[in-house]
């Protein structure tokens, strides 16, 4: 009878054992597939960022952090791409300031993924160069709107025309103003007797300073002719032509039934240097106003050419410079913003801007 009390005893305790090992294994089983769950999602997730799809990106992070709800790692590339999405979110919205600052805060959150930490540094540069467009348009409309006398800013005026809202959603709280003023300014041009403004400019001096209004029409006047005929006309020429020459052309070719060419040939018979430097030795035969080198300050004058340089002139600094084998190098940055790059001014005639993560920004003929 002990001995029978001693074999249930012992199968007893050999169950337990069984029992014990069975729920181990199960364990280890099912922690074994949380972990290889985990792995691919955050596998997946890294890919659908690289081919931008974010939607699909924050879903694979999420299903990661069910696997594994106290991973760091899965968190910060959540984190991350929830701030990539936000930022998209704010500019489609036009709240451009709202998305500079999520996609900031972005670029600092720790332990992310590379790939992410890139596609934020990107998204945040030319986030960066919308708030720049933003501020100088909403400054730009807003001081057209207080004109009186219909002296618009063709220059102004043609980009605001130019605007295409569904490429530039971040600008879209600034339609209403654009609107306003592209009307005002159309009615304006209707109502306005170009007769009596010619009657008036052929008589002024070549030697009286222009009203503020005059000045606007004849330096909308140099960029119109510059760009007509790119690689025709000197900028840094064209600049010295006194604002009533211009006005004067203007008026002429008007008055002739020519065009933008037709004014311009007018002021170089008076300026011819506006065509070539004088002197210059030619770096290529049909490149008209060919010139071995240019000096700092020649260079920095062709950036006019570029838009960008142009519309946040007010709101950047020129901070270093360069020469290069055939080119000046400027370096810049926005005075309110961290956001910086590289101007490039080439002898051959081409002048582009890049952010300082090697973007292009724009690229520009000068000559």
């Amino acid at each position: 009878m002990k001995a029978f009390w001693k074999a249930l005893s012992l199968v007893g305790v050999l169950g337990l054992i069984m029992v014990g090992l069975t729920a181990c294994g199960n364990q280890q089983s099912t922690s074994s597939r949380s972990s290889a769950g985990y792995d691919r999602s955050v596998s997946k997730g890294l890919n659908a960022v690289t081919e931008n799809k974010f939607d699909k990106a924050l879903t694979y992070f999420d299903h990661a952090l069910t696997q594994k709800p106290k991973d760091k790692k899965a968190q910060a590339y959540r984190d991350q791409t929830r701030a990539y999405l936000d930022t998209q979110s704010a500019l489609k919205d036009g709240e451009v300031q709202r998305a500079v600052t999520t996609v900031t805060a972005g670029t600092k959150i720790a332990n992310g993924a590379k790939r992410l930490d890139t596609k934020l540094a990107d998204l945040k540069e030319t986030t960066q160069v919308d708030l720049a467009e933003y501020r100088q348009l909403k400054q730009d409309v807003a001081n057209q709107l207080k004109v009186t006398d219909s002296s618009y800013d063709k220059g102004i005026i043609k980009q605001c025309q130019a605007i295409n809202w569904h490429k530039k959603p971040y600008l879209k709280k600034l339609k209403p103003a654009v609107n306003k003023l592209l009307k005002q300014a159309n009615q304006s041009s209707s109502s306005s007797s170009s007769v009596t403004s010619s009657s008036q400019r052929s008589t002024t001096s070549t030697s009286k300073t222009v009203s503020s209004a005059d000045h606007k029409k004849a330096e909308q006047m140099r960029h119109n002719i510059f760009e007509a005929e790119q690689g025709t006309y000197v900028w840094s020429e064209l600049e010295k032509v006194p604002d009533t020459v211009i006005l004067q052309a203007e008026d002429q070719s008007e008055a002739a039934g020519g065009d933008v060419g037709s004014t311009g040939n007018i002021i170089a018979k008076q300026y011819p240097n506006i065509k070539s430097y004088t002197g210059a030795s030619s770096d290529d035969a049909s490149t008209p106003g060919a010139k071995d080198y240019l000096n700092a300050d020649e260079a920095k004058q062709e950036l006019s050419a570029l838009d960008f340089y142009n519309q946040n002139q007010g709101n950047l600094e020129i901070t270093g410079q360069k020469e290069l084998d055939d080119a000046w190098e400027f370096t810049w940055h926005f005075k309110d913003g961290n956001m910086g790059g590289t101007f490039t001014v080439e002898n051959k005639g081409i002048v582009s801007v890049q952010s300082a993560n090697g973007t292009q920004i724009e690229t520009k003929t000068w000559r």
